[in-house]
């Protein structure tokens, strides 16, 4: 029996769970590297021939395939928890407010609490606000709010 397709076979499944973990882990780092490495390592050393070398990487692209297809499942699944994917629900009946919900603030006066260079912040009533402006205005100049656009503040000097 020969030491080096026992060795490759070693290193490609190495090279699998490496690539597995790499499944559980948010982003692309360590694992998924040496992982893609020594798989490729493990199907070129466990082949003897280029045909042989073909079916064992066709085999290990399969079994990684088959992994993630578990993996997804697993995570989706509401008993595991996973490490990539955010569980929270947001509660509450309306998370974002439309522009006509702010309507209410036309008019409003406040103060440039940093240079609107045309975007900055405004404080109006206590509340500090992320404002437009059509032209540059210094920071501490009085604003008054002149509408609502596209879901921005627009303000003017005043």
């Amino acid at each position: 029996m020969e030491v080096l397709p026992i060795l490759g076979i070693l290193v490609l499944v190495v090279g699998i769970v490496l690539i597995g973990v790499e499944f559980y882990i948010p982003g692309f780092g360590f694992p998924g590297i040496f992982g893609i490495i020594f798989a490729a390592a493990g199907v070129f050393l466990t082949g003897r021939t280029a045909t042989e070398r073909v079916v064992v990487g066709v085999i290990t692209i399969v079994v990684i395939a088959v992994m993630l297809i578990i993996s997804i499942i697993v995570f989706n699944s509401k008993k595991v928890r996973s490490p990539i994917k955010l569980d929270t629900d947001l509660e509450g009946k309306d998370l974002f407010i439309e522009g006509k919900d702010m309507e209410y603030l036309v008019g409003k006066k406040g103060v440039a609490t940093t240079d609107l260079r045309p975007a900055g912040k405004g404080e109006f009533d206590g509340v500090l606000l992320n404002v437009v402006a059509a032209n540059y205005i210094r920071k501490g100049t009085s604003l008054e709010i002149r509408e609502i656009k596209n879901n921005k503040i627009v303000v003017k000097e005043g």
